[in-house]
């Protein structure tokens, strides 16, 4: 049994000669190693595993999977306006370079604006003593903050965490 496939390739074949020039490219969004330092106050903690920490949580930190969540429901964004970078002619790198930009900026809204599980009081308390270096009297603030009064979005310290997410084209 033989299969012929007429009419007009020329599309595909353009999209395979592209494809094919750059197989070796590849975006990829996060804390790439070469931005990557250390977090603030924790010198061999720097913040690709801050992250990772936040993304899968631990004992002490539930799951926000900020980076995972924003790149699956963001999928089919992403194809179509690949689909349409495509079709205006724009090379490969270019394209994946506009790719990595959205796909940066959809992580960063995500972390500000995402639903996330709400803060421990612990982590509130100490978010609103993070600038006071007095030990007794951060003792003395401590007890008398109310942490229902403290209103801090997860996932934001310092913002520097969400500054530091790259899109990148390797």
């Amino acid at each position: 049994m033989a299969v012929q496939i007429t009419g007009n390739l020329a599309q595909a074949k353009a999209l395979i000669e592209r494809l094919r020039a750059d197989k070796d490219k590849a975006v990829y969004i996060g804390f790439p190693a070469e931005f990557d330092k250390p977090v603030e106050g924790a010198e061999n903690f720097n913040l690709a595993s801050l992250a990772a920490v936040l993304e899968f949580g631990n004992e002490h930190i539930p799951s926000r999977p900020f980076l995972r969540q924003t790149l699956s429901e963001n999928q089919e964004k992403y194809t179509v306006l690949f689909t349409q970078l495509f079709k205006q002619g724009l090379q490969i790198e270019r394209i994946y370079e506009q790719l990595a930009l959205v796909a940066q900026g959809d992580v960063q809204l995500n972390i500000a604006k995402g639903d996330w599980v709400v803060n421990d009081d612990s982590t509130k308390i100490a978010w609103r003593l993070k600038d006071v270096k007095d030990p007794k009297r951060r003792k003395k603030l401590r007890a008398t903050l109310d942490p229902s009064s403290i209103k801090k979005k997860p996932l934001i310290w310092s913002g520097h965490l969400r500054q530091s997410v790259k899109g990148i084209v390797k």
